[in-house]
């Protein structure tokens, strides 16, 4: 029995052994202390077999501290060098057309509408009738202006007969002669109020609106008709402070109408004075209008031709924004490092913009643009010219 239990102390030993080095290593695996593998090796009472490497993150002996750290990569962007050009910069004005005479026709005596000699929409030349009004007394009144007249100069040839044979004083002949003055004046009202009673056009133009209809009764000063002169015509807007230098009175100019048509003219007047609340000026351009297309009150854009200046012609793709909201595009500078500059559009078309702001010669970047920040070297492949490095 003491032979068995002898035998069997040094098993029990080595399963105890056996236990703590388990429960050794799950604690070290636990802890994450990979880098300290020889403090195992402590515990466990043993030496670590030649060539095994302690900390199996440790670089050997010699080696570069950055050894591991991938080269950072330049970017490479496609470039253009483009050059500045002289150009007549249009200056853009948002505006509308109007007549350059419209007038309402009025009457200048009173008196009931007898006749409308010429409707909304036709043409009319100067001096033609548009309203009629009754004549009523007025006839017989001119007639009896006639007679006194008449009646008054008989007098006045008289009395100067009699004053050259004597019988008729000075003071006496002058005022027969005030007299018949009188009734000739009396004879030309009467004419003018007759005249009155046809209410005409003061110009070529349209009837673009009719206020009085047959039978209405109107006074001294009401309006019968409105009249529109069609050629030429005007398309107005207003310059700001900054560009109102610009302009001049006579420059060439042409607007585009909403409605599509293009027509061309002058600047034919520029205000002096400003609108008060917006601190613009008034600005006329005066177009032909010999078909009568233009009509009032559409919506416009004029181009007025203004100083010139040196642009560049660049394709709206390659424009951006900065970090404060400001439009430009990012050039490259001989250090082939990335530039930021700020630009203002001056015109546009089908085939491109025309900005300011940028070195007369200037190198910038077409493709790749937003992939690169300012300051950033870069790698640059000219468009059509193979790579430069």
């Amino acid at each position: 029995m003491d032979d068995d239990k002898t035998s069997s102390s040094p098993i029990r030993r080595s399963y105890v052994a056996a236990a703590v080095i388990l429960l050794l290593l799950g604690a070290w695996i636990a802890s994450g202390s990979f880098n300290r593998i020889e403090e195992v090796y402590a515990l466990l009472g043993v030496e670590p077999a030649k060539g095994t490497v302690a900390n199996p993150k440790a670089k050997p002996p010699g080696t570069p501290a950055n050894a591991s750290a991938k080269p950072t990569e330049i970017p490479t962007v496609r470039v253009r060098t483009i050059t500045a050009e002289k150009r007549q910069q249009d200056l853009v004005i948002r505006g509308q057309t109007q007549a350059l005479r419209k007038v309402q026709v009025r009457a200048e005596t009173a008196g009931t509408v007898a006749a409308i000699r010429a409707d909304k929409g036709s043409f009319v030349k100067a001096g033609d009738t548009i309203c009629e009004l009754k004549i009523d007394a007025r006839e017989a009144m001119l007639k009896q202006a006639r007679a006194t007249a008449k009646q008054r100069e008989l007098e006045y040839e008289a009395s100067k007969t009699l004053q050259e044979k004597g019988f008729r004083s000075e003071t006496s002949v002058a005022g027969d002669l005030a007299e018949y003055e009188s009734a000739k004046a009396q004879v030309e009202r009467m004419e003018k109020e007759f005249e009155n009673t046809k209410i005409r056009a003061p110009f070529d133009g349209v009837v673009d609106d009719r206020m009085a209809d047959v039978g209405d009764y109107l006074s001294p000063g009401q309006p019968c008709a409105l009249v529109v002169d069609q050629d030429p015509f005007l398309v107005v807007g207003q310059v700001s402070e900054k560009d109102v230098v610009q302009v001049h009175i006579g420059d060439s100019g042409w607007a585009k109408l909403i409605s599509g048509e293009r027509v061309e003219g002058k600047v034919r007047f520029i205000a002096k004075s400003s609108d008060s609340a917006t601190r613009t000026f008034r600005l006329e351009l005066e177009v032909p209008n010999l078909q009568g297309l233009i009509r009032d009150g559409i919506t416009a854009d004029i181009h007025v031709t203004a100083n010139m200046i040196e642009a560049h012609h660049i394709t709206p793709a390659i424009l951006g924004l900065d970090d404060r909201g400001v439009i430009g595009v990012r050039v490259v500078d001989q250090n082939k490092r990335v530039r930021f500059v700020p630009v203002q559009i001056v015109a546009d078309g089908a085939d491109g913009v025309w900005v300011t702001g940028l070195p007369r010669t200037v190198t910038i970047i077409t493709v790749g643009q937003e992939y690169v920040t300012d300051g950033q070297q870069v790698n640059i492949v000219l468009d059509g010219n193979g790579s430069q490095s």
